[in-house]
């Protein structure tokens, strides 16, 4: 009995001595990491602010090595999480053909982003910071539409369809664009339109363009429909160029124009809107028997118009 408590007191007096132990290590540890040192240290890189009129295509480094004095605790926490700077690149410079960084430019946006307590006593300069950039041109090119439209029978477009933009400018290294003639926006069908209807569709991106940038990604196709009906009027034939002693008759002397649109303008129209018109010059030199139509006038606000002759017979008499 008494054995098994000498032990149980042993083992106590040896975890009570363990923790003490431990205590002290760890408060000379936190000792040691309040302490300011000098050493070095590894900061990530990220550019912003590249010039709009260049492409950004990397750098020499995505890293660079400072020697830096600061506490114990702050190089601790720079090994687990490196800092990341950001080197503003609109302070380049071009040496050639290379775009570069200037060291004092470099240093003195690093130590910009250092807290007080961090002191940046040098930064590694073996290699200036070079940037692959490419200048920029830019195109301007018309934006074709893919979308059909499938009306219901009796509705169609009332006037026209509006695309916004109906153009975009596109950015980019010129052996990438200076042939680009047009852009498209993907296919799309509508069926059965019988309203008026907002559609956006994006714009197909090429894959040779890997380098460019578009102005819009999409566009918005818009338009108006309307039911429409049908009304056929009779206008009668003209010739022109008729010689002054010369007197033409047509079979038939009126002609059948087959007119679509709104019903409110359909009522509207008239015989006199309407002009058809033979030219006896196209037949002086042939001779032909028939003779061609146009249909020089029509009204306007009708969707279509059309003759249901294309020519006509005619007879020719001397006065």
């Amino acid at each position: 009995m008494i054995k098994k408590t000498n032990n149980g007191l042993q083992k106590r007096k040896i975890k009570i001595f363990s923790l003490f132990l431990l205590c002290s290590g760890l408060a000379w540890f936190v000792s040691n990491l309040t302490e300011q040192y000098t050493s070095t240290s590894s900061f990530k890189l990220e550019y912003i602010n590249v010039p709009d009129s260049l492409l950004f295509k990397g750098s020499s480094k995505d890293q660079l090595e400072v020697k830096l004095k600061c506490s114990g605790f702050q190089f601790l926490r720079f090994k687990f999480t490196p800092k990341v700077v950001q080197l503003d690149l609109s302070y380049i410079k071009k040496r050639g053909a290379k775009f570069y960084l200037p060291q004092e430019a470099c240093v003195k946006q690093i130590e910009g982003q250092l807290p007080s307590s961090i002191s940046l006593i040098d930064v590694d300069n073996r290699d200036t910071l070079y940037f692959a950039l490419y200048r920029l041109y830019s195109k301007t090119v018309p934006v074709v539409s893919r979308l059909k439209i499938d009306y219901a029978q009796n509705y169609m477009v009332d006037g026209s369809l509006k695309m916004e933009p109906t153009e975009v400018t596109l950015s980019g290294p010129k052996y990438e664009i200076d042939t680009i003639r047009n852009v498209h926006t993907r296919n799309a069908i509508l069926k059965e339109v019988t309203d008026d209807f907002s559609k956006k569709l994006s714009i197909v991106k090429s894959n040779k363009l890997v380098n460019t940038k578009y102005s819009s990604s999409k566009v918005k196709i818009t338009g108006k429909v309307a039911r429409f009906s049908e009304k056929i009027i009779e206008v009668p034939v003209e010739v022109i160029n008729l010689d002054g002693d010369m007197e033409i008759k047509t079979f038939p002397n009126k002609i059948s124009v087959l007119c679509k649109g709104k019903v409110e303008s359909l009522k509207k129209i008239k015989v006199a809107d309407f002009r058809v018109v033979a030219d006896f010059n196209t037949v002086k030199e042939t001779r032909s028997t028939m003779i061609t139509l146009n249909l020089k006038n029509k009204p306007e606000g009708l969707f279509d118009c059309k003759l249901l002759e294309k020519e006509v017979e005619y007879i020719l008499n001397k006065q």
